[in-house]
């Protein structure tokens, strides 16, 4: 028996990456998945590779409330979710004396209001069995890094505004977790790993006890965290960073 089975997830930034490798994972073990993203085309190249059928997207840029009530009515009329998986996010490296408002403007857009349009959204049109929403951070916020301070900022109110959720969300049968991600072989990890140095590299490869990370790796942590195995857990932020954090 699939554990997933016929269960509607949503997942924001599935055109890539960590919410890519979520919605496969998903996927194979029976959900129906709702990929939200702005780039129409990852999205149906993303939607190509999953394995089922009843799999939809949406092409919206989540910082847009009006346009996230699409998320709402989909998800009504089809059962309502179990999952709501927030992978979407960007990052700027820029020294904090080279920061301005807008940059700081722009991670948290990016980083923490998309997540929380997202999973308004999708608490409104929660399944019969509940809904678990999972939010990626990331454990620049709460591991020091030159250049990181926007990013590290808005990684880290993502785990505050969590606590939060999870709070004020429990009497509707909605649990809020996150994942602290190390780093992660992605697209975006990898357009700031190649502005560093060979030795550069190699110290933050070596700073992992177990390596960089997979896709993968982080989005088994996500499928725990949204099936019915992580039931008693809420509010909570779960470290996956290959030892990052323990070095």
């Amino acid at each position: 028996m699939k554990r997933f089975k016929d269960k509607l997830i949503l997942v924001l930034g599935m055109g890539s990456g960590i919410g890519l490798s979520a919605a496969q994972q998903f996927a194979k073990d029976g959900a129906k998945i709702v990929g939200v993203g702005r780039d129409i085309h990852s999205l149906n190249s993303s939607l190509l590779t999953l394995e089922g059928e009843g799999h939809y997207i949406i092409d919206t840029d989540a910082l847009d409330e009006q346009r996230v009530k699409e998320i709402t009515k989909y998800g009504k009329e089809n059962g309502g979710y179990y999952g709501c998986v927030c992978c979407a996010g960007s990052l700027e490296m820029r020294p904090i004396l080279f920061t301005e408002p807008k940059n700081l403007i722009d991670s948290f857009n990016a980083n923490v209001v998309t997540a929380i349009n997202v999973t308004k959204a999708a608490s409104k049109a929660v399944g019969v069995d509940g809904l678990s929403v999972v939010w990626l951070s990331s454990v620049a916020a709460v591991r020091g890094t030159a250049g990181f301070s926007a990013y590290s900022a808005s990684k880290g109110a993502l785990i505050s505004a969590a606590r939060v959720a999870a709070i004020e969300l429990a009497n509707k049968n909605i649990r809020v977790n996150v994942i602290i991600a190390g780093v992660v072989e992605t697209q975006m990890s990898g357009a700031w790993l190649k502005f560093l140095t060979p030795e550069q590299k190699t110290g933050v490869e070596k700073s992992h006890l177990l390596g960089l990370g997979k896709p993968q790796d982080v989005s088994n942590a996500i499928a725990f965290l949204v099936s019915s195995d992580s039931s008693w857990i809420t509010g909570s932020s779960i470290v996956v960073d290959g030892g990052l954090s323990a070095n």
